[in-house]
């Protein structure tokens, strides 16, 4: 059973660009990328794929991956074949779901909202 990376791995964002990819094909590319992450996993090295994502107007691809070493995910694209441009450590969050204010303006926690980043820049 091949390994998944730790729950705290880094992050990283590859970047490469593909003109004509179709939805069919970044699934294709995505299953590659897959398999690859997997085979190094299995080979002990701790890689996961997250997300493939496909901007059809940039004509650009990104894949999200869970890692220990930039050099895995490197490792992970270049035996898929992927011509990527750059790989990026990148930040991540869980998505916040953030229940609607009631009328009397409390927010759903109980308190202040958080400032965003947008907010600190002001």
């Amino acid at each position: 059973m091949p390994h998944r990376a730790p729950p705290n791995p880094s992050r990283y964002l590859v970047e490469w660009y593909r003109p004509g990819l179709t939805h069919e094909l970044l699934q294709q590319t995505a299953h590659k990328i897959g398999r690859s992450a997997g085979e190094l996993s299995a080979e002990g090295s701790m890689v996961e794929l997250l997300l493939a994502l496909f901007v059809p107007d940039d004509e650009v691809a990104f894949c999200l991956f869970a890692a220990n070493s930039q050099a895995s995910v490197t490792q992970v694209c270049q035996r898929a074949e992927i011509p990527f441009h750059r790989i990026a450590e990148a930040i991540s969050t869980p998505p916040q779901v953030v229940k609607a204010a009631p009328s009397n303006g409390d927010v759903s926690h109980g308190g202040e909202e958080p400032p965003s980043y947008f907010d600190l820049k002001k």
